[in-house]
């Protein structure tokens, strides 16, 4: 009888280390909640910066798209007068864009430096109202040939003095 009952004791002590070996304490689970828990949060906030720079992405192609468009509209200009006045042009996404150009002539025979500034009445939410780029056009549709001739002119002039100079 002694054995059975060392036996049935052994037996019961077995299953005992054998249930608390299968299952898990309360710290352990709570950890792992824990866990799960900051790395939810972490995908979902990765997962809304995605989103938001998806979305300001997307405004600033439409930004673009409209600048490109009313830069267009300078280019197309036919008269210098005319395209430094400027105009009002209807975009896709940023409302009325008023617009307007200070051209100057430089030292190179139909190269001109444009300062093209644009205000739009409706920009997309984060964007600016105001634009502005300075850009160097090679013969516009306003570039005229008396000014051709006389920058040509002067750069044989020029050039002949040089060559004077030079005893060439």
């Amino acid at each position: 009888m002694r054995q059975t009952s060392r036996a049935h004791r052994h037996f019961s002590s077995y299953l005992q280390r054998r249930h608390t070996r299968r299952a898990f304490s309360l710290i352990e689970v709570v950890i792992a909640v824990a866990i799960f828990g900051m790395a939810a949060s972490v995908l979902m906030s990765a997962f809304t910066n995605a989103l938001l720079a998806r979305e300001r992405g997307v405004s600033n192609d439409q930004l673009n798209a409209d600048i490109r468009a009313v830069r267009l509209q300078l280019l197309l200009e036919p008269e210098l007068e005319a395209a430094e006045d400027g105009d009002t042009y209807e975009t896709l996404s940023n409302g009325l864009a008023t617009w307007e150009a200070r051209i100057e002539p430089t030292d190179v025979v139909d190269l001109f430096h444009v300062e093209l500034r644009m205000d739009f009445s409706e920009p997309l939410e984060g964007l600016p109202a105001e634009y502005t780029e300075t850009l160097f056009l090679l013969r516009p549709t306003w570039s005229e040939s008396d000014e051709r001739s006389d920058l040509l002119q002067d750069k044989r002039e020029e050039l002949e003095s040089w060559r004077r100079k030079l005893n060439f």
